[in-house]
C-alpha cells in the first residue's frame, strides 16, 4: 500500500494487515538490550506505548489500502451536503499515471471488460458494441479514456438451440472497467468527476456511471438472472421463485444467512442520454429537453399493475371531498419523490418486465420466475459544456432500511430564460434528486440497497437507447456505418461521428465514508465485497461459471478474475517500468533494499529476462520488475491492499478451530484441572530444590576437613 508524504497518519500510514511498512528489527543474539525487553527497548513501557500504537493504527487504517496516494490531502475529507458531518476518504483513484492498462490481471482495482455484452434478450435487447480492453487507458494529462470507434469484432459460437456453430458480429467496440469483486462498499458519497463523450446532439451512446451489487456481474447475465435487482428481505412466497435469494429461504447455502433476502441492485449515478429533442420533452416537468441524464434507482419487487404509460407522468385524478377539491393517484407510482431544480420525474423509463424467456436467450427463467423490475429516476437537464469540460456528479448513499439516496451536481444556466440554481459556471453543488426509504418500503416493502456494491464506468451502444424509433418500414435494420443501406436506422450525423472516434474522460473517482454512522440515518457504512452481514464470496466462489466467459473467450480463463501479474511486461528503458514516477516515498511505506532504491525510485524498473538467450524462447529481452507496492505487467498499478474483513475468511478460521478437540469443562473436571496444576507445581519446586541442595558442598565433609593439619586443608584448597 503507497502513500504519500502527504497522507494523515491515523488512517493511512498502515494496514491492518501488517502490511502497512513497519519493519521491525531484532537486535544482536543475546544482547542485553534483546534480553532485556521486546523491541530492543530498555523500557518495558516503551514497548507498551508502541503496541498500543500499532493497535489504534490497526483499528483506523482498515481502508487505507485503496486510497490513491496522488489524492490531494485537502480532498481527503469531505462534508456531506445532507447531514453536514464529515466523512473520510476510503477508496479514490486519480488516473494520474498515463498507459495503465485495466486488462484482467493487471490492475488490483479495476477489470475492463474483453468480451461481448449480451444483453440481447427479450427483455432487453439492442447491443452493438463488442467491450474491449485495448479501449479503457490513461492519458499523459491525467484522466481515465473509455474510447468508442467503429471496429468489427467476428466470434463463432455455439448455438444452443439449433447445436450447430453460428458466426457472430459486433460492428462497434467501446469500453467497459469495474470494481467487481476487487473494490465494493456500502453506503458513503460517490464523487466523479466526468467530460461526457461524442456530440450532445446525436443519439447512440450510452455514457454510464454507476453501481451494482457484487452478486450480479454486469453483461454476465447468467449471474444476474433473477438477482438483479432485487432489494427485498422480506419472505413473500408469491415472490419467492422470482427472487433467486428470498428471505422465505431457510437454508441459502454457500455462505449466505438463512431468511435473509438478497439482491444485485442497480443504482445509476448518471446514465446519458443524447440528441435533439427539438424542445422539451412532453410528461417533464420542469421542462427538459435532449441532452440529458438519468439519475436513478432500479429496483424489485416493482409495482405489478396499474402503472403509469410511458411518456406520460402519473396521472392523478380530482375528486370533490369535504375541504374542496383534491387531487389522489389515479395511478401507482412512488410518492414523496424530491426534484430540484433542472430536474424532473422521468416519465420514459418506469421499469423492465423481465418476461418468460425464449429459446436462444443466455439464461433461463420460467413463467412462475418472471416478474416487474422498477426504474425509480429522474432526468437531468445537461448542456454543451458537460462535453467539452470536467464537471462533478455525485450520490450520498445511506444503505438500508430508513436510508436514503440523494444525486447532487454542478449547477448550469441553460439560457437566459431557462435558468437553474447556482451561479451558471457549474462551481456550485445543487441538489439534483432525492429518495427515501419511505417512498419503497411503503409502497411495495423494497428498501435501499444494503448491499456491498462496486462501480461500472462505460459506453455501450444500444438500438435501444436514442436511437430512431420511428424508422419507414422500407428501412432495413442493419448497424453497419460501411453499408451504406443501414444509413436510416442511424441518427444523421452518428457514423460520421463516430469515425472520428469519441471518449468518455474522468478525471478522478473518490469514495467516502462516515466517521461516525451514528450521525447519519440507514445502516453503517462498510468497505468489503464479503461483509459478515452480507457475504458474497463464498456464493461467487460455488458459481463461478456465472461470473465467467463463454466460449470462445473463456478457453485461458480458469476463474472469474486472473490474477494480477507483477511485472514482466516488455520494456526497453526502465522508464517504461513507471521509474520516472515518484509521486510516492517507497524508502517511507515499503522495504526496498538500497541498492534497487539508488537504481530506481520510481515504481518500477527495466532488467533482462530470465528467459533472454535460451533456445526457443520467444519472450521479450528484458522485462520490468516492480518495486514494493506496485503492480502490473508494467509496475504502473498500485498494489492495493484489501484489509477489510470477510466472511468466508472469518467461517474459514472457525471451522478450523472446529476441529481442535475441546475438553467439557464441568466443576469435577475443574477440581481435578486444579489438583493438577497445583501438583505439578509443588513437584517442580521440590525437583528444583533438590538439585539445588546437590549442588552445595558437604557440611559435614566441611567440618571434618576443619580438623585436619594446616598443609592438608592447603592442599584441599578450602581456605584459598
Amino acid at each position: 500500500m503507497m502513500l504519500s508524504d502527504t497522507t494523515t497518519p491515523a488512517r493511512n500510514s498502515f494496514s491492518s494487515s501488517g502490511r502497512g511498512g513497519v519493519i521491525i528489527g531484532r537486535g544482536r543474539r543475546g544482547s542485553r538490550s534483546s534480553r532485556r525487553c521486546c523491541f530492543g527497548m530498555d523500557h518495558p513501557a516503551a514497548a507498551v506505548a508502541l503496541l498500543v500504537a500499532l493497535l489504534a493504527l490497526y483499528a483506523s487504517g482498515a481502508s487505507a489500502g485503496w486510497v490513491d496516494p496522488d489524492t490531494p490531502e485537502e480532498m481527503r475529507r469531505t462534508i456531506s451536503l445532507v447531514d453536514n458531518t464529515e466523512y473520510d476518504l476510503v477508496m479514490s483513484d486519480e488516473f494520474n499515471v498515463p498507459g495503465r492498462s485495466f486488462k484482467d490481471g493487471h490492475d488490483k482495482m479495476w477489470t475492463a471488460l474483453d468480451k461481448s455484452d449480451d444483453d440481447y434478450s427479450a427483455s432487453g435487447g439492442g447491443s452493438l458494441h463488442f467491450y474491449n480492453s485495448s479501449a479503457v487507458t490513461t492519458t499523459k494529462d491525467g484522466m481515465l479514456k473509455i474510447a468508442s470507434f467503429i471496429e468489427p469484432t467476428r466470434w463463432t459460437r455455439l448455438d444452443p438451440v439449433a447445436k450447430k456453430n453460428v458466426r457472430e458480429k459486433k460492428d462497434f467496440k467501446s469500453g467497459m472497467v469495474q470494481s467487481w469483486n476487487k473494490f465494493c462498499f456500502t453506503g458513503g458519497i460517490v464523487e466523479v468527476d466526468v467530460i461526457l463523450p461524442g456530440d450532445p446532439f446525436i443519439g447512440g451512446l450510452w455514457p454510464a456511471i454507476w453501481i451494482l451489487g457484487n452478486l450480479g456481474r454486469s453483461t454476465y447475465e447468467v449471474s444476474t438472472n433473477n438477482i438483479w435487482p432485487w432489494s427485498y428481505n422480506t419472505c413473500n412466497r408469491k415472490m419467492q421463485p422470482a427472487q433467486a435469494l428470498s428471505a422465505c429461504n431457510k437454508q441459502n447455502h454457500y455462505g449466505m444467512h438463512p431468511n435473509q433476502g438478497r439482491g444485485a441492485t442497480e443504482i445509476d449515478i448518471i446514465e446519458g442520454m443524447m440528441g435533439d429533442s427539438n424542445g422539451p420533452l412532453p410528461g417533464t416537468s420542469p421542462n427538459v429537453s435532449l441532452p440529458y441524464v438519468d439519475m436513478t434507482l432500479q429496483v424489485a419487487p416493482g409495482i405489478p399493475l396499474n402503472r403509469p404509460q410511458t411518456g406520460h407522468p402519473p396521472l392523478k385524478e380530482a375528486i370533490l371531498t369535504s375541504k374542496g377539491q383534491e387531487q389522489f393517484a389515479a395511478q401507482t407510482w412512488y410518492e414523496g419523490l424530491e426534484f430540484y431544480g433542472n430536474t424532473s420525474l422521468n416519465p420514459f423509463f418506469y421499469g423492465t418486465y423481465l418476461a418468460e424467456t425464449k429459446k436462444g436467450e443466455p439464461v433461463l427463467r420460467s413463467k412462475k420466475q418472471a416478474f416487474q423490475a422498477d426504474a425509480v429516476g429522474a432526468m437531468h437537464q445537461l448542456v454543451p459544456a458537460h462535453f467539452k469540460k470536467m464537471h462533478t456528479f455525485r450520490i450520498e448513499w445511506q444503505p438500508g432500511p430508513g436510508g436514503r439516496i440523494d444525486w447532487f451536481t454542478k449547477a448550469h444556466k441553460v439560457n437566459e430564460t431557462d435558468s437553474i440554481e447556482g451561479d451558471g459556471k457549474g462551481t456550485d453543488w445543487v441538489r439534483a434528486f432525492t429518495l427515501k426509504d419511505k417512498s419503497l418500503s411503503s409502497l411495495m416493502g423494497s428498501q435501499i440497497p444494503n448491499e456491498p456494491s462496486y462501480l461500472i464506468m462505460n459506453t455501450a451502444i444500444s438500438s435501444t437507447w436514442a436511437f430512431p424509433y420511428d424508422v419507414p418500414e422500407w428501412c432495413e435494420k442493419c448497424y453497419d456505418c460501411s453499408n451504406s443501406t443501414c444509413s436510416c436506422a442511424f441518427n444523421p450525423g452518428f457514423c460520421n461521428m463516430m469515425r472520428k472516434g469519441v471518449a468518455m474522460y474522468i478525471d478522478h473517482v473518490r469514495v467516502y465514508q462516515s466517521k461516525d454512522d451514528s450521525t447519519h440515518v440507514g445502516n453503517a457504512h462498510t468497505v468489503g465485497c464479503d461483509p459478515p452481514d452480507y457475504p458474497t464470496r463464498e456464493y461467487i466462489k460455488g458459481h463461478e461459471y456465472r461470473y465467467m466467459r463463454q466460449p470462445p473467450f473463456v478457453l485461458k480463463d480458469k476463474y472469474p478474475l486472473r490474477k494480477v501479474e507483477s511485472g514482466g511486461g516488455a520494456c526497453d528503458v526502465d522508464d517504461d517500468c513507471g521509474c520516472n514516477i515518484t509521486s510516492v516515498s517507497l524508502s517511507r511505506n515499503h522495504s526496498v533494499d538500497s541498492k534497487q532504491q539508488h537504481r530506481c525510485t520510481g515504481r518500477g524498473q527495466c532488467v533482462e529476462s530470465v528467459l533472454a538467450g535460451r533456445i526457443f524462447s520467444r519472450g521479450p529481452k528484458r522485462v520490468c520488475q516492480c518495486n514494493s507496492g506496485f503492480t502490473g505487467p508494467n509496475c504502473l498499478a498500485i498494489d492495493h491492499i484489501d484489509d477489510s474483513p470477510s466472511a468466508y475468511a472469518i467461517k474459514l478460521e472457525k471451522s478450523l478451530l472446529a476441529d481442535v478437540p475441546r475438553v467439557l469443562m464441568t466443576p469435577f473436571t475443574l477440581v481435578i484441572l486444579v489438583i493438577f496444576v497445583v501438583g505439578f507445581n509443588v513437584s517442580l519446586v521440590c525437583i528444583m530444590n533438590k538439585r539445588r541442595e546437590d549442588k552445595l558442598p558437604d557440611a559435614s565433609f566441611t567440618r571434618l576437613d576443619g580438623m585436619a593439619s594446616e598443609s592438608n586443608r592447603l592442599i584441599t584448597g578450602r581456605s584459598i
